[in-house]
């Protein structure tokens, strides 16, 4: 084996068994933006399933993930004794039907027509969540309790505690990644980056292009809806901020500058922006402005985003010209 391939696999192996080990080896401070960053980790990948391999560019993608977590804080709320697995399934359900009822009619388009429908649907569930006061208290949000989970061997582990919390939302996040990597190992993954890359030759070779780029659209927003349910229980609080427009292009944002042209590009996304986030917000108030600038730098000048600068041929000529032996 190289040492090129001991470096790739090494570092894999190091970086996973610190994600694991993470609550045990930071202050409780940094679990807490840990856990936010998980769950940003899913809501990017869920967005590039439509981006970077479908070539759909949704300016409305919050909608599934404010339905998501509002549907998890009705849950925690009026079914307090449902279990938390649950309530996540039917959180993402909640995001895969409007992702459903969204796409039935957006996918029919492309381009600025797509993008601009699914920014209309985002607002109109943004202004049910507002004006619906007797259901989502509009913009005064829900409170959320955070419930007890059950886990045989280990009896009732409170979700207060957040290392409990950190583990969990790391289970769900590392199930719903691994979904989206397996989604695009099958037949029907194959057709969407076929229909990307030419929709009318995919028609031509026999793929109903209308219903691949429906079925895309409504895991992705099953995927949401999960982070969504996550956000909820993280927060302990849902309001009209989930499902706004902040919400969507914060995602576009983290999505293109982590890189869509690779599967772990928006994860490294997720995991800039938050940190960028939080570093340049202690120093000035107006850190959008210096993400703006970061952003128009890598579009720029980093076709492949901050995932480009960890790519093979780089790690290769720091290890030096004996990587490949």
């Amino acid at each position: 084996m190289t040492r090129f391939h001991i470096f790739r696999h090494g570092w894999k192996v190091l970086g996973a068994a610190f994600v694991i080990f993470l609550p045990l080896i930071v202050p409780e401070m940094k679990v807490h933006m840990a856990t936010e960053v998980l769950v940003y980790c899913l809501f990017a990948v869920s967005f590039n399933l439509l981006l970077g391999y479908a070539g759909l560019l949704p300016f409305g993608f919050a909608a599934m993930f404010g339905v998501g977590a509002y549907a998890a804080a009705l849950m925690f709320n009026h079914l307090g004794g449902a279990p938390l697995v649950v309530v996540m399934v039917v959180a993402a359900a909640s995001g895969l039907v409007s992702a459903l009822m969204i796409g039935a009619f957006c996918v029919r388009l492309g381009g600025t027509y797509f993008a601009l429908l699914t920014l209309a649907f985002q607002m109109f569930f943004y202004a049910v969540a507002l004006k619906w006061r007797s259901v989502t208290n509009g913009d005064d949000g829900i409170p959320v309790m955070r419930p007890e989970l059950y886990l045989p061997g280990f009896g009732n582990l409170s979700l207060m505690n957040i290392h409990n919390l950190y583990w969990v939302t790391l289970f769900f996040v590392v199930l719903g990644i691994l979904a989206a990597y397996l989604f695009l190992k099958t037949p029907l993954g194959n057709a969407v980056v076929c229909m990307r890359e030419n929709e009318e030759r995919a028609a031509f070779l026999g793929y109903n292009t209308y219903l691949t780029k429906l079925t895309v659209f409504s895991f992705a927003g099953l995927l949401a809806g999960l982070a969504g349910a996550l956000y909820a229980l993280f927060q302990e609080f849902v309001a009209t901020t989930a499902i706004d427009a902040n919400m969507s292009f914060a995602v576009v944002l983290m999505t293109i500058v982590g890189g869509t042209g690779r599967f772990s590009g928006p994860i490294v996304g997720a995991v800039f922006f938050m940190l960028f986030q939080d570093w340049i917000s202690d120093i000035t108030d107006h850190w959008w402005l210096y993400f703006g600038i970061l952003f128009i730098v890598v579009v720029m000048y980093l076709e492949g985003g901050v995932s480009s600068l960890l790519n093979t041929s780089l790690i290769k000529r720091l290890l030096g010209r004996k990587a490949l032996e």
